[in-house]
């Protein structure tokens, strides 16, 4: 009988075929003793390109992490990286590829595991376990933290997947123990993919403690690398600072605020209403809009005048757009 496997023996590539599917189901034999099957097929994923989808779907991303309030930068891998290579997989090595689009990521929980790692390793007693600053960023067994990590993508535009390989000399010592390592041992060459490029690493939460989570991070992603082989150099990654625009739109925010908690509660009912006019036209991200609206309202309530403003098309606006 024809196997699934030998009906697709013939099956070549396409341009709209998916990296993941290709890596996974598409391997021509499994042969543990076949090593030119297995390094063609990497070699074969790594030539995959990007779909042309992916980048109006990133837009779409990008966008989406926009209207939630989510601040972003743009890590840049220094070299190579290895993210998934342990996880189950068709060969004895593996990586993580959008289920999708195919395209290599890292998963948030790998980012927030790394800037918890480097948090108790690096900064000290008050970052350990336990500690308040450790709780609101990172949670623990009882409650989550205060700032999301979201999954990091790749920028559209660049070539993303690299065949490589991990020569193992002594494998009988390594996997038995029971032989010394010996310079006559053969050498064992594992093929693997790894991944380059710029990704877009976004976190959520309060202001305060998202920026202190990014400069973790930028320290972490530096220093400790992300994903495998970090001990050989793969996983470093430089995070870029706030590009200008945002502390821009971050001074703009904190100028209207500062003046919105100056007023005097007898200066709220005749003035507060001019700051909303300023909070619709200024042009600043939806992370500042927000932070501006909160304080408008905080300000209302603070003053007593919440149920009069109530009935107010203005104010309602303002508290819809905390929703």
């Amino acid at each position: 009988m024809s196997t699934r496997r030998v009906s697709l023996a013939n099956e070549q590539k396409r341009p709209t075929t998916n990296a993941g599917l290709w890596l996974d189901k598409f391997i021509r034999n499994q042969a543990e003793e076949d090593k030119d099957s297995r390094r063609d097929l990497v070699r074969d994923v790594s030539d995959i390109p990007v779909p042309e989808e992916y980048a109006r779907w990133f837009e779409r991303w990008r966008r989406a992490l926009h209207d939630y309030g989510a601040q972003c930068r743009v890590a840049e891998v220094l070299g190579r990286m290895a993210v998934g290579l342990g996880e189950e997989s068709v060969l004895e090595t593996s990586v993580a590829l959008h289920h999708t689009y195919g395209v290599p990521s890292i998963p948030g929980s790998a980012l927030k595991g790394l800037a918890a790692s480097f948090a108790r390793q690096h900064l000290g007693e008050q970052w350990q376990p336990g500690t308040d600053a450790y709780r609101i960023i990172f949670g623990d067994t009882d409650n989550a933290g205060y700032v999301i990590f979201f999954d990091a993508l790749p920028l559209p535009g660049s070539k993303l997947l690299y065949p490589d390989v991990i020569t193992v000399h002594h494998e009988d010592y390594y996997q038995k123990g029971d032989a010394p390592p010996a310079d006559w041992d053969n050498p064992n060459p594992v093929p693997f993919l790894s991944a380059s490029g710029k990704y877009l690493v976004a976190l959520a939460g309060p202001d305060p403690w998202v920026k202190a989570a990014f400069e973790i991070l930028r320290h972490a992603l530096l220093n400790l690398g992300v994903g495998a082989k970090t001990s050989s150099g793969y996983g470093r990654l430089r995070l870029e600072p706030d590009p200008p625009i945002a502390n821009a739109d971050r001074e703009k925010a904190d100028q209207l605020i500062g003046q919105i908690q100056a007023l005097k509660t007898s200066e709220v009912a005749g003035r507060i209403q001019t700051f909303y006019e300023q909070w619709r036209k200024l042009e600043v991200s939806s992370v500042h809009k927000r932070r501006i609206a909160e304080a408008i309202v905080a300000k209302v309530k603070e003053a007593g005048r919440e149920k009069q403003s109530r009935g107010k098309d203005w104010y309602r606006e303002l508290l819809e757009s905390l929703r």
